[in-house]
């Protein structure tokens, strides 16, 4: 009866005894495995250290260097200094929009130099706001006809260069009735440009400082008047 109880009372003591070992087993591990992690830790950073010491640039948290990582530049903002200093940006992709804005810039710039060359006789008189012009323009039987050509004169209210919309505004007095024109100057229907009068609002006295002169539209018609009827 008494070695019966012994022997549980034994096993009993050893289990107890047992418990404990395996807790301080695993703990032991555990901070052996956390001291080799700091170890190398402090390993990477101490080569992350002496490599960007000799301009060589890693991303964080690895030791591949950033000239091997393909794909890193399409990832998000990193504050990773490059060799020329500035940090890593994604890439900037411009809307359809933009693009086509652009497109449309330069065809419209490569179609005003066309038009330019082929009509020097208009777009490459000089004339400036206050001077009195004269305009032929043909007025029936197509581009090409040159039994209807109209003159058409007036004084430059103002000039819009807006590429291929680019016009003058005159005004001119007809028969005591004023005439304000618009005319676009790219048109392939004006066959010349000459300028009659400078400084045709002060009688060449001094030079226009305006650009626009609609306050003319207020003067009397006679300041207006280019056409002598």
């Amino acid at each position: 009866m008494l070695r019966s109880v012994g022997t549980s009372s034994l096993r009993l003591l050893s289990r107890s005894s047992s418990a404990p070992q395996t807790s301080i087993v695993s703990a032991l591990t555990s901070h052996s495995e956390a001291a080799a992690a700091a170890t190398t830790g402090q390993q990477h950073a101490a080569s992350f250290s002496t490599k960007s010491n000799g301009k060589q640039h890693f991303k964080p948290g690895t030791g591949v260097p950033i000239e091997q990582m393909p794909y890193y530049h399409h990832t998000k903002k990193s504050e990773t200094p490059l060799p020329h200093g500035d940090p890593r940006r994604p890439p900037k992709f411009k809307s359809p929009r933009k693009r086509a804005s652009k497109l449309f810039h330069e065809l419209n710039v490569e179609a005003v130099d066309k038009s330019v060359e082929s009509n020097p006789n208009v777009l490459k008189v000089p004339f400036r706001v206050g001077d009195a012009i004269e305009i032929e323009m043909v007025s029936m039987g197509g581009v090409n006809s040159s039994a209807n050509v109209d003159k058409l004169r007036g004084v430059v209210l103002g000039r819009s260069n807006r590429g291929l919309g680019s016009s003058v505004q005159i005004r001119d007095v007809m028969y005591g009735e004023p005439i304000d024109r618009q005319i676009m100057l790219h048109s392939p229907l004006l066959k010349s440009l000459k300028v009659l009068e400078k400084n045709f609002v002060h009688k060449g006295k001094k030079k226009v400082k305006r650009a626009k002169l609609y306050y003319l539209r207020d003067r009397l018609p006679v300041e207006t008047r280019v056409t002598k009827w």
